[in-house]
């Protein structure tokens, strides 16, 4: 069986993460089915495996921007598709390939354009929000198999579009390789590479309306006027929405506290468990999540943590983290007060968190789509895992 996996959209951030967690831990599954990897050129490096049944293609034609790559993807993809004779598709980006024969599987990694109302987007958003949005519903009907990122989605999905649960399978994801509590010398590397020094809390959240900085930053402010609060609020991460961003400086410089909180701008993912594990607690504001990676590795990391009550964060940290509303910036500066004033409720929580985050594999999330892969195969055939030749890379 010859199957088809589109990357187009690994270029950072959480896309990137996933694939470049998924494709090594398939590599090791399945040596028996092709494998026809499509992925941008710049990450050849970062995500090419290693092995003779995945053929690596690198596009260097296909348009940087998102729309122009979606009409790229809907209308030329097809042809490379069949003459590739894939028979099966595989994306990771909500959207199947509308016009092609080839059945689809799709995992829903992104659920904004689900609730784009609720929350504040520039006007230059909408659109793309829009278009994401239309899309992923007639993907959702297309496709033949869905992978939903939690059961939190996965129950979502079915209420909204009445989806059968048997078209849905929940693979979550897993801890990336490097994400373990702090060693001995990390804060030291931390000061060495980002400039750095402890104390400080960290947020990462996306820099938009759900990612619900704002009210973060009211409830910092507040804590800081009081005197409970000293130590400097860190924000990794690029600007999603500036003008969300903008009126939580605007906020910050009107409290007089906007020196306090330091924006990073982009950190490479190799870095943050630096971040997380010299991190006096983390608090992850965000409203709405798919899954929530993030989470997982601040537990993997031991970082005592505190999170929005709302699904699926709930469902993710179980008893490793301190709750709160996230609509109501008082709540967030009294569970930020309590979890700061108690060092051995961080330390039970930073054990917990371990633990908890411990559960969550990128080895059982392969398995899982691995599993829906060969539903497409006629005639399973059981894993070599012995083969690791480099094979050529093709480009398209």
């Amino acid at each position: 069986m010859r199957i088809a996996i589109l990357g187009f959209t690994a270029t950072s951030y959480g896309s990137l993460t996933y694939l470049k967690n998924f494709l090594p831990q398939l590599a090791q599954l399945d040596a028996s089915n092709l494998y026809e990897v499509f992925l941008p050129a710049e990450r050849a490096s970062d995500l090419a495996v290693r092995q003779p049944n995945f053929r690596v293609h690198l596009s260097r034609v296909v348009p940087r921007s998102g729309a122009l790559r979606v009409l790229w993807e809907q209308l030329v993809l097809p042809w490379i598709l069949w003459s590739n004779r894939a028979d099966a598709v595989y994306t990771a980006h909500n959207m199947a390939i509308l016009l092609s024969p080839i059945p689809s599987i799709i995992a829903i990694q992104n659920v904004e354009p689900f609730f784009a109302d609720k929350f504040p987007n520039a006007l230059r958003l909408r659109p793309r929000l829009w278009l994401l949005r239309f899309l992923t519903c007639l993907s959702l009907r297309r496709s033949r198999k869905i992978i939903a990122v939690s059961e939190w989605e996965r129950d979502f999905l079915v209420e909204r579009f009445h989806l059968p649960h048997s078209k849905i399978l929940v693979a979550y994801h897993g801890v990336t390789e490097g994400f373990h509590p702090p060693t001995q010398d990390s804060a030291a590397v931390l000061r060495e590479r980002l400039g750095l020094e402890q104390p400080y809390i960290l947020c990462v959240t996306r820099l938009a309306g759900y990612g619900n900085l704002l009210n973060l930053a009211k409830a910092y402010a507040s804590l800081v006027k009081q005197g409970k609060v000293g130590m400097p609020l860190v924000v990794p991460g690029g600007v999603w929405d500036s003008r969300y961003v903008g009126r939580v400086r605007e906020l910050l410089a009107h409290e007089g506290c906007a020196g306090q909180v330091r924006f990073l701008g982009y950190v490479p993912h190799e870095h943050m468990p630096l971040l997380f594990g010299n991190a006096e607690c983390f608090v992850f504001p965000s409203l709405l999540e798919a899954c929530g990676n993030v989470l997982i590795e601040a537990l993997a990391c031991g970082t005592p943590t505190l999170c929005c009550q709302r699904r699926p964060m709930t469902d993710i940290c179980g008893d490793a983290a301190l709750f709160f509303d996230g609509e109501d910036p008082g709540d967030i500066a009294d569970r930020i007060s309590q979890m700061l004033s108690d060092r051995s409720l961080r330390d039970v929580l930073s054990r917990r968190g371990v633990a908890r985050a411990a559960q969550f594999s990128w080895r059982q999330g392969a398995e899982k789509v691995h599993e829906v892969f060969e539903q497409f195969n006629p005639l399973p055939k059981t894993a070599n895992k012995g083969a690791a030749t480099i094979h050529p890379e093709r480009r398209t």
